[in-house]
């Protein structure tokens, strides 16, 4: 059967809870956020067949976790594959982030803490866990892997798996003669799979990539926080400040001014923007975290290269 889901029938309000319902059926229980202005807006299509769920998901860019009470509610155990179609998502597990284009894969597991950095769309495929590693291994050494899926036996399964879904999708009376392609589906994967970890080193834990994306999660979740520094993301992280200070200066970049130039872009899209007119410069320096509005007043005009207030008067006049 073809279940469509899409938060365009739910109040803004209640969009991420509609989401996570659907999410939990067709793949495994998560904690979802966003901080889109806009809203959350997502679409799932999913099919079974033969226990295998394939999904189609599309949604605006946002945080997934599947956390340990997940993992504990969790009534079935799943491994789970991800084929990227649109945009560049990240998937942690296991002490490794795997950067996903479209067309690669990634395996994960679902009875261990994972999370998604969502975008675009991708497909995600969700095995009973037997049907999987009785083909492949699907180790730690596996999961949060980038898997190439461009050409050859991994191109084919992943064009089986949009086939599958796509026909399943339109044609519910081939749903009865397709049940058996689940285990055909596993066949594929798991061929795709094998071709790529048994031709290529796997690499070892990226731990500061991990710590660097969890960073930037946290200060994109909890910008408007006062408090938000550098001495709170490393507490959060389990980490040492200096630590935090060398690894974003690795990526050529320093954590004050990511964490700055953040709040400053929130507070130039709200001075665009019709909806908050009626705030006061101040209010909306505070509302992104500053606590001090002269100092607000000078590292906006040094990024923008106007005041706050030419800023507003110039995009009003625009709009």
């Amino acid at each position: 059967m073809n279940q469509v889901m899409t938060t365009d029938h739910y109040h803004r309000d209640d969009r991420l809870l509609a989401w996570a319902d659907q999410v939990r059926a067709s793949c495994v229980p998560m904690v979802f956020r966003t901080e889109s202005d806009q809203g959350f807006r997502g679409e799932i299509s999913s099919v079974n067949t033969g226990g295998v769920c394939v999904s189609r998901i599309s949604a605006v860019d946002h945080v997934a976790a599947h956390d340990w009470d997940d993992v504990r509610r969790t009534a079935d155990d799943y491994l789970l594959v991800s084929i990227q179609i649109e945009g560049r998502g990240a998937l942690e597990q296991d002490a490794r982030t795997a950067f996903v284009d479209p067309t690669d894969m990634v395996l994960f597991d679902s009875s261990r803490h994972f999370v998604w950095h969502f975008s675009g769309q991708h497909y995600t495929i969700r095995f009973p866990r037997q049907a999987l590693e009785k083909l492949v291994p699907c180790g730690r050494q596996h999961t949060a892997v980038r898997i190439p899926a461009a050409t050859g036996i991994r191109r084919i399964a992943a064009d089986h798996i949009a086939s599958l879904h796509r026909v399943l999708s339109s044609d519910e009376g081939a749903m009865t003669a397709c049940e058996r392609l689940g285990d055909v589906s596993a066949n594929l994967v798991a061929l795709a799979l094998a071709d790529y970890f048994n031709t290529v080193p796997l690499p070892r834990s990226n731990v500061k990539e991990m710590h660097l994306l969890r960073a930037r999660a946290l200060i994109k979740d909890r910008i408007h926080d006062p408090e938000l520094g550098p001495e709170l993301i490393a507490d959060e992280l389990g980490v040492s400040s200096r630590y935090l200070y060398r690894l974003f200066a690795e990526a050529g970049e320093s954590i004050g001014e990511t964490i700055c130039t953040a709040r400053l872009n929130g507070c130039g899209e709200w001075l665009r923007q019709r909806a908050y007119a009626n705030r006061s410069i101040t209010d909306i320096a505070m509302a992104w975290g500053f606590n001090n509005a002269s100092h607000f007043s000078r590292t906006f005009r040094r990024h923008f290269g106007v005041s706050a207030r030419d800023y507003r008067a110039k995009h009003r006049d625009v709009s």
